[in-house]
């Protein structure tokens, strides 16, 4: 590091702590390219109810400038907000123009251009959204961390410097190691401190443009100051931010650089909040002392119950005298200027390997810091493995010994297959939100998350059958050469694999818990049926028996049944008697032929691909629904 660069650093020692921040007036994050964000005759209307939601709207974002759309519910501010990001507009007939420093992104209308249109918007802006998403079982800097890891196509230092960097700007430095927190579940940081994270985590970005949907919502009038001040400040570094507000106190009202309040779908006024005062009072409607003013605007501007006609007719004189003012002539001045045309910022998000490596992490660190979870798996592995042990404590190898532990090997199979489908299916349902947000923030390519969410779930959802197996391998007696116990586990591992699969494969396809677990039950009813433990498939009718060839117990059953009888160690008295023909006609009850393993293990493996490719599949198409 150059002495002049050491210049932009200071040691500080807080909490006990020393460390390295910047200083002040410096910041990690680099440059702000300034952008204008111009719209201009937006229009809005449902297709199947033909409802207007929003009818010739125009307006400007100016950079260094934190701008408030305002208005009382069902103006019209969310839609507009949603136009601007190019989010959530199914169902829905668009017209008007959008440009960013005079470069128009597309044109409106154009329902093909939505996704094309939401991917620009995306790469060159951040939105932090009403509802705090985080991964509850992370701390504020870990979290944070893995977002820079994602978001930041860098060196390790330059991503560690920005988070050290948003953590003192964004004031969480004090709880970088308190943990998020799940509502309702686990308790961890306040609310504010949860609103601001979100800020911290698109400020790592170093986006020019900034979105906010409410944020000052659910925060008390303390929490709401210090974020707007944030958020002023943020404006400050020559980025534009656009945000929506629910009546803000007057003192808040004061600090937007600017306002827009819509009425009915149309502009009622677009200003400083110092004007909108006099443009409200030359309209009429002087604001009395003793009131909040943007109380009072927003209501003069809203439809009152039993009042109708007289309130569309007051909201009409106020958008006529707002379009024959001063006001909207600056606006429209502005939107024709396009002299200058410069290309917006574009931010790059990081290598695909980065992506995978960041988002394993995360995974594991959430999937290691359920240890409910894990330990309630492991503990119902152990019990089971002892009461199977005991039920089937060495079995003789007579003819209804050996159906007994065929019996406990089908059992076996049955378990860890049943057992890890229905404790994976919930995964997706629980972080759906989450990765939806993200994936179409453009933070990473879906199959990043995919394969490392797979990979994270693999250990947990593994081991624990093990535990079983090698619990009942010797309490019952079966066979214990090393090739055998080395081809028990290797099934063990693939068919809880394919369980795996199958579980995910319904949390993509089924958006809800409950809707999940209803439908798997019965696909592993019928894949339990042909795993050919209750009757021997090759007496099946020809028209259905092909089933067999889709279920994991099939596989999975026939493997440990070979693997089983292929060969009976010295320690059995029966291993002297145990013969080839003996072999082939335990195997014969269930039509398995002696060489079935070398079948079994690559259709396990055939299986959990499939499910992995449908759930994949499934999640891309829901992703695409989402926007």
């Amino acid at each position: 590091m150059t002495a002049e660069e050491e210049m932009n650093y200071e040691k500080i020692t807080e909490d006990n702590v020393e460390y390295t921040a910047v200083s002040p007036g410096y910041s990690t994050l680099g440059d702000v390219v300034p952008v204008s964000l111009h719209w201009n005759g937006i229009s809005v209307t449902t297709v199947k109810e033909q409802r207007e939601l929003l009818r010739n709207v125009s307006g400007v974002a100016r950079p260094g400038e934190l701008l408030a759309l305002m208005g009382a519910s069902g103006a019209g501010k969310t839609t507009l907000l949603n136009m601007l990001m190019c989010r959530n507009l199914k169902g829905l007939k668009t017209e008007g123009s959008i440009t960013v420093n005079g470069v128009e992104l597309t044109i409106l209308g154009q329902l093909f251009a939505f996704d094309q249109m939401g991917d620009k918007i995306s790469s060159i802006s951040g939105f932090a959204q009403q509802e705090e998403l985080f991964v509850g079982t992370l701390t504020v800097k870990e979290y944070l961390m893995i977002q820079a890891k994602l978001r930041i196509d860098g060196t390790s230092e330059i991503r560690e410097e920005r988070v050290i960097d948003v953590l003192h700007q964004l004031k969480l430095w004090k709880c970088r190691d308190s943990k998020i927190g799940i509502i309702g579940e686990k308790k961890g940081i306040s609310g504010g401190e949860a609103r601001r994270l979100t800020f911290a985590c698109e400020m790592l970005s170093n986006p020019s443009l900034l979105f906010a949907d409410e944020p000052t919502t659910g925060l008390d009038s303390f929490m709401a100051e210090s974020v707007i001040q944030i958020l002023k400040g943020i404006a400050k570094t020559g980025r534009t931010i656009i945000c929506t507000i629910h009546q803000p106190s007057s003192q808040l009202y004061q600090m937007f650089h600017r306002v827009i309040y819509l009425a009915n779908g149309r502009t009622a006024f677009q200003g400083t909040p110092k004007e909108s005062i006099a443009f409200f009072e030359q309209c009429g409607h002087r604001i009395p002392n003793e009131y909040n003013p943007s109380e009072w605007i927003i209501y003069k501007l809203a439809v009152q119950p039993g009042q109708e006609k007289q309130s569309i007719d007051r909201i009409e004189r106020i958008v006529e005298h707002y379009e024959g003012s001063a006001h909207l002539e600056q606006v429209m001045e502005e939107l024709e200027d396009v002299s200058q045309k410069t290309q917006p910022p574009v931010m790059h998000k990081a290598k695909w390997w980065t992506q995978i490596w960041a988002l394993f992490l995360r995974c594991g660190l959430d999937v290691w810091r359920a240890p409910q979870l894990t330990m309630s798996k492991i503990i119902q592995k152990i019990l089971f493995g002892l009461f199977l042990g005991l039920l089937y404590w060495r079995t003789d190898y007579t003819p209804r010994g050996i159906h007994n532990i065929n019996g406990a090997l089908f059992f076996i199979a049955g378990e860890y297959i049943y057992s890890t489908a229905y404790a994976i299916m919930m995964f997706l349902n629980n972080e759906f939100a989450l990765v939806a947000r993200e994936y179409h923030d453009g933070l990473y390519n879906l199959w990043a998350y995919y394969i490392s969410r797979c990979i994270s779930l693999m250990p947990l959802f593994s081991t624990d059958g093990l535990i079983m197996l090698f619990i009942v391998y010797w309490m019952i007696g079966l066979n214990t050469s090393v090739s055998q116990i080395l081809l028990a586990t290797l099934i063990t591992l693939l068919a809880s694999q394919a369980a795996s699969a199958f579980g995910i494969a319904m949390s993509c396809i089924f958006p809800t818990a409950q809707m999940t677990s209803v439908m798997a039950s019965p696909f592993l009813v019928l894949f339990r049926l042909f795993g050919g433990f209750y009757g021997n498939t090759e007496t099946f009718p020809a028209g259905i028996r092909w089933l067999q060839y889709t279920s994991m117990y099939r596989f999975a059953f026939e493997g440990l049944v070979v693997n089983q009888w292929s060969y009976v160690d010295h320690f059995h008295p029966e291993s002297a008697n145990w013969t080839t023909e003996k072999r082939d006609g335990v195997l014969a009850n269930f039509s398995f032929p002696p060489d079935a393993i070398f079948v079994d293990i690559p259709a396990l493996i055939v299986i959990s691909f499939g499910f992995y490719a449908i759930g994949f599949l499934a999640l891309w198409i829901r992703m695409k629904k989402a926007r």
